[in-house]
Order: C-alpha cells, then sequence, then structure tokens
C-alpha cells in the first residue's frame, strides 16, 4: 500500500490535534512527505529510515542523540505496517517523556485512518467488480455466461428479477473528472437512494436502480438538485419499470436511446423520461423509413400556400394545447372562429382533418419531422 499524500496530511492534521506536537509522516522510503513544519517535506528522515529496516520504533532523547542523524529532532518514530510491511512511519517530535502518554493516541488516530483506507479501497474494489458485472450483463449475448453474472449479481445483493426503475446519468465529463471528484458524486447517490445500487458503467455513465419504484420521482428530483451544485452538464434519463432481465436490458437500451436523442435535439434538457421524449424518439428512428414522404409531402402542400406559415404556427399551437379550441385560440390571439377556419383550411390542402384523432395524429408526425429538418438546418448553417 502506498500512502496518499491526502491521506498523509489527514494524519498529520488529526493527530497535531490530538498532541499538540509536530508530526511527520514518512512514506516506506524514508521520504517525509507530510508534516506540520511544511518546509521539512521532501526531506529524507534518516531516523525513520532504520525504523523501516528495524520495523521497530526509535525514540530519540535528546538534542544531542538526534544531531547524530540529518533533519531528526527528539521525539517518537513508530512504523505502521500493513500485511506484514512497514508502509510509513508516524514521527512525533518533542520530548518523550511530555509527549509520551499522547503518542500512543496519536498512534492509534493514523493506525485507524490507513485501516480505514484500505476498508474504502476493498469497498469501492467490490463495487468495481460488481460495475463491471452490470456493463457485461447489458452488453453481452451469451445465455451461459449471462446465468453465470447473474448468480455472481445476486451474491452482491442485486437481483435483476425484482422490480427496478434505472436511471442512466451521462455526467458528460469528456474524462477530465477527478476520480476523487466521482467518488464524491457516487456515494451522494447512494445516500440519496439509501441504497449501493450505484454502478459506474464508464468514465461518463452512472446507472441508478431504484428499487422502490413509487419513489422513482421523488429520487430524481434529489438527484437533479445534487448534481446541479456539482456539475454544469448532465442529463438523467429515466427508464420504465423492469421485473426481469431481459426487460431490465431492454430497459437501458431505451435509455441510451433516450440520451443520445436529448443530446441531438434537446441539449438544455436535465430530466428526459419516454413520456417526454419516446414519442419524437420513435419518429427519429423510423426516419430512414419510405413512409416519411407520405408525411412531408401533406406538409410541403400546406408550406406551398401563400398562408402556409401562418397555417403552420397555428398547426403546432393546436397540437401543443391538446386539440382544445379555446386554449389554442387564447394562445394565438385570435378569435375561436378564426382558429376554427383556418383549422378548415389545412383538412382541405391536405385531406387530413385536424378534428379526425387519427388524422391529427398523422399531422403531428408530419409536423414533428418538418420541425427536425428545420433544426437541423439550423444547426448545420
Amino acid at each position: 500500500m502506498l500512502i496518499s499524500p491526502e491521506l498523509a496530511n489527514t494524519i498529520v492534521k488529526r493527530a497535531m490535534g490530538i498532541i499538540h506536537h509536530n508530526v511527520n509522516v514518512i512514506d516506506h522510503q524514508g521520504i517525509i512527505i507530510a508534516s506540520g513544519e511544511n518546509h521539512r517535506i521532501g526531506e529524507r528522515h534518516e531516523v525513520a529510515y532504520e525504523v523501516i529496516k528495524s520495523r521497530q520504533r526509535m525514540t530519540i532523547e535528546t538534542p544531542q542523540q538526534a544531531a547524530k542523524y540529518q533533519n531528526v529532532q527528539p521525539g517518537i518514530n513508530h512504523p505502521i505496517i500493513v500485511d506484514d510491511r512497514v508502509v510509513m512511519v508516524i514521527g512525533i517530535s518533542g520530548n518523550p517523556v511530555a509527549i509520551g502518554r499522547y503518542a500512543e493516541l496519536a498512534i492509534l488516530a493514523a493506525e485507524l485512518l490507513i485501516k480505514q483506507s484500505l476498508d474504502i479501497r476493498e469497498i469501492n474494489w467490490q463495487y468495481r467488480i460488481r460495475d463491471l458485472l452490470i456493463k457485461q450483463y447489458i452488453e453481452l449475448n451469451d445465455a451461459e455466461r449471462e446465468k453465470d453474472i447473474l448468480s455472481q449479481l445476486e451474491q452482491q445483493d442485486i437481483s435483476l428479477e425484482e422490480a427496478l426503475v434505472p436511471l442512466l446519468i451521462n455526467i458528460e465529463t469528456g474524462g477530465n473528472l477527478q476520480g476523487k471528484t466521482i467518488d464524491n458524486i457516487l456515494n451522494e447517490m447512494s445516500k440519496i437512494l439509501q441504497s449501493q445500487k450505484v454502478i459506474l458503467l464508464s468514465h461518463d455513465e452512472i446507472l441508478l436502480l431504484v428499487s422502490n419504484p413509487n419513489r422513482s420521482d421523488l429520487a430524481v428530483d434529489k438527484i437533479n438538485a445534487f448534481l446541479e451544485t456539482q456539475l454544469s452538464h448532465y442529463t438523467i434519463a429515466v427508464g420504465v419499470e423492469s421485473n426481469g432481465p431481459g426487460a431490465f436490458r431492454q430497459s437501458i437500451f431505451m435509455l441510451k436511446e433516450m440520451l443520445s436523442h436529448a443530446r441531438s435535439s434537446y441539449p438544455d434538457l436535465r430530466v428526459v423520461s419516454g413520456k417526454r421524449l419516446a414519442f419524437c424518439g420513435l419518429l427519429s428512428e423510423a426516419k430512414s423509413s419510405h413512409f416519411t414522404l407520405y408525411y412531408h409531402h401533406h406538409l410541403n402542400k400546406m408550406l406551398a400556400q401563400n398562408s402556409g406559415q401562418t397555417l403552420l404556427k397555428t398547426l403546432a399551437a393546436y397540437i401543443d394545447n391538446n386539440a382544445e379550441i379555446n386554449a389554442t385560440s387564447q394562445k394565438l390571439g385570435i378569435h375561436r372562429n378564426t382558429l376554427s377556419y383556418r383549422l378548415h383550411q389545412i383538412k382541405e390542402i391536405t385531406s387530413l382533418d385536424p378534428f379526425v384523432f387519427k388524422e391529427l395524429c398523422q399531422l403531428t408526425i408530419a409536423l414533428h419531422y418538418y420541425q427536425e429538418d428545420s433544426r437541423s438546418e439550423r444547426n448545420n448553417s
């Protein structure tokens, strides 16, 4: 185990808070990597180096004894051993008689912090294995291997047989986020969910498994509020409830398509769901079909008229207001009779009646393709 500068500085801060004497943390090569006396950082500590070799505590009683070594002061130097190896030495400066009773507390604090760090690393390692299993299950198409993965996941308290609502978060980091920042985000999401079912699929994709479908909306609101304080670019995609491994995989595929569509068509949306995007997403997937010619044909007939843009604006408002005459006329600032006249014009020109549900659906699809093409032209210009 290598002691990180962050952990070393934490040990110094905690230990000095206990004994109010200078504390040094010396790495396995005898170099001071953290100290209450900043000018000593980077120096070689000769007594600590002897401690590493002997694996025994060394006490320097007097200044005269300290003078025999370079960069050494009176005090206690104690080895911290992990897996039968000296990983660091904690040095406490001062008269050993005066600091002796407190030094043990400082050493204990250092040992506890290192143990905590090791426990966290072990937990994180277990979680990364679990994350890899989930990722493999989503991407694999091997029935035998899938059974093995599902069995291993159940050993880690994740059953894809139970009802789950997956949330897929694209944090759009470009790979630039520090690992510590990602860990902080994962930990906070675990607290929000009150669950460890927070999966890191890649450097910019986080999958959350909500076990209580009735609380998924509340979880989304809390996660969105948290991410607003951490990131400038992210999107949360809300999946549909799955109750089996196959349905779970399909739900993840849908979420990935949803995120892709949201990034291209609605880049400012923070939370996307099937209710918002499934319709237009499905139409975008069907854009390669020759049937789209039918929809373009009817809308182009309307746009060819002198009043085409006015009728287009009227149709869009009518659809946005759920085909309600009063709400649409108020939105457009026109009399309801004027609105009815325009809708009848649309029927005459396109042969599709806005007052008939199935034909209004066809006009809605035609309008969607027109608006999508217009957005593409603006983005490319």
